[in-house]
């Protein structure tokens, strides 16, 4: 049986999806798992709400992706399966398996919008690289899989636009649109940034504007009552958690602060983060499609998303996230707009160009990103004592902000090895042989940081103690500042004494 070229696309990104979340341990950002797999501990009893970030507490966020998380564990437990390392790796799985179903339908219903009424001949062209760039661009698979609120909030809206772009939209198609926004909404409530730019195109360029809007609307409230429920289960008790959210952003603690940054942080980020080609790419693709497609939802929707958030002061990148998949429906559309404005040669020509240095690109990020543990990689160094040291007592010594097990005194139970016991120091001075328990595997775990700033590191030699792992490999790192940009004084380094 002869594959074709999507049906290719499909099975590679599949694949590679399955790799980078076998081997994407950990999180990208903190919220990642304190908020979605501590907050589970609740529930399936290794936590207590003593143990769990303020959030909870206060109630502000969506229990949504906790409570799916819960019951996909605990299908999982039913087929043996209690590893904590192989269940997060199951949910990572089921997240980019997830987003590569929606991406296809996504492809399914919005190739129209790509393609080209003067040079129709390129019209596969155009549909090949879009769906190849949907599914294999180099950050995709990375951010694909993570089971984080961004991603999964993505997913949906990318399902609500799919329905919405079908062209055989009937009511029931509109009412799914709304009921996916909805899902979007409560996996991530700042998506409402990129309703309201939908909800204003709307007004403004809508056809049957009040059938649309009241069926739309209708199936994001069923939505929000689905999520009342999901919450009342719970926190035990009854609670409108968008409203709790709110009210923390328009009254924030007084006693927290999560700084600020400049007004250009996101159009930075940007141009710099998917690296300068796909950078310029992008801008130029945004700027054409603003001119010559203004009457686009999805323009409206992202800039919408981008202004508002500028204008707040909290800005990181991960806030780009639901957006980001979006990103290749605006660089074909500028490939077609080249193949019909400008001469065809010319045109073929900045198009094979600008795919070769994807391509290359990809062909570097995907591998980089494919095998290594998210983020700052410390939930490597953990997976790595769990998989070499299980049923032997472990002495970990470990120096200020240095345990890969609580980073920042928070304690990550979700992986915890009970064989694992701490013993914290606050500089190398402190790193004697008074630390050192007998019939114990010795390690001590410190940062890039302390080895770079702080004297007396060579007590780590001195003690006998040998590098065995470290949270990001060293070709991985210098690497890495092709394609991503990390701190690497935060990078973390474990040593293991040799007797």
């Amino acid at each position: 049986m002869k594959l074709s070229i999507q049906s290719i696309l499909i099975f590679l990104s599949v694949a590679v999806f399955t790799t980078t979340a076998y081997y994407s341990v950990g999180f990208f950002h903190a919220d990642e798992h304190f908020q979605i797999l501590e907050f589970i501990g609740i529930k399936a009893g290794w936590n207590t709400p003593n143990d769990v970030v303020w959030e909870y507490h206060t109630q502000i966020r969506s229990s949504i992706q906790p409570s799916i998380a819960h019951g996909l564990i605990s299908i999982f437990k039913l087929f043996g399966i209690t590893d904590s390392y192989t269940l997060s790796f199951l949910l990572r799985e089921v997240t980019g398996l997830t987003l590569i179903f929606a991406l296809v339908f996504f492809y399914r219903n919005t190739n129209h919008l790509i393609q080209s009424k003067k040079n129709p001949q390129n019209n596969n062209l155009l549909k090949y690289l879009y769906l190849g760039f949907l599914l294999l661009i180099w950050y995709v698979p990375y951010l694909g899989v993570r089971f984080s609120s961004e991603t999964w909030s993505a997913i949906f809206l990318i399902f609500a636009m799919g329905c919405f772009c079908s062209q055989n939209k009937t009511p029931r198609t509109l009412i799914i649109t709304g009921f996916f926004f909805g899902i979007s909404f409560l996996f991530r409530f700042q998506i409402a940034f990129a309703l309201i730019g939908f909800g204003i195109h709307q007004l403004i360029f809508g056809t049957q504007k009040l059938k649309t809007s009241l069926s739309i609307i209708g199936g994001f409230l069923i939505a929000l009552l689905v999520g009342i429920f999901i919450d009342r289960w719970f926190y035990s008790e009854w609670v409108f958690t968008p409203w709790k959210y709110l009210q923390t952003f328009l009254h924030p603690d007084p006693t927290i602060n999560f700084g600020e940054l400049p007004w250009d942080y996101y159009l930075n980020r940007m141009f710099h983060l998917p690296t300068k080609l796909i950078g310029t790419l992008l801008f130029l693709s945004l700027t054409s499609t603003l001119i010559f497609k203004g009457r686009s939802p999805f323009i409206w929707m992202i800039l919408s998303f981008i202004l508002i958030h500028t204008f707040i002061g909290h800005k990181e990148e991960r806030f780009l996230f639901p957006i980001v998949f979006f990103f290749p429906l605006f660089f074909v559309q500028f490939f077609q707009l080249l193949i019909d404005y400008i001469p065809k040669k010319v045109a073929l020509a900045l198009i094979y160009l600008t795919t070769l240095g994807i391509l290359t690109t990809s062909i570097i990020g995907l591998p980089i990103l494919a095998s290594t543990s998210a983020g700052l990689g410390r939930n490597g160094i953990t997976h790595f004592i769990h998989q070499n040291y299980q049923g032997r007592p472990v002495n970990l010594i470990t120096m200020p902000y240095s345990n890969p097990y609580a980073p920042w005194f928070r304690g990550e139970n979700f992986y915890l090895d009970k064989n694992v016991s701490f013993n914290y120091i606050n500089k190398f001075e402190e790193l004697d042989s008074s630390r050192i328990k007998k019939d114990t595997v010795n390690l001590f775990v410190t940062t890039r940081l302390f080895l770079d700033t702080y004297p007396r590191r060579e007590n780590i030699q001195k003690l006998g103690f040998k590098l065995i792992q470290q949270s990001v490999p060293a070709y991985k790192l210098k690497m890495d500042n092709y394609v991503r940009e990390i701190d690497d004084q935060q990078v973390t380094y474990l040593y293991e004494l040799k007797k």
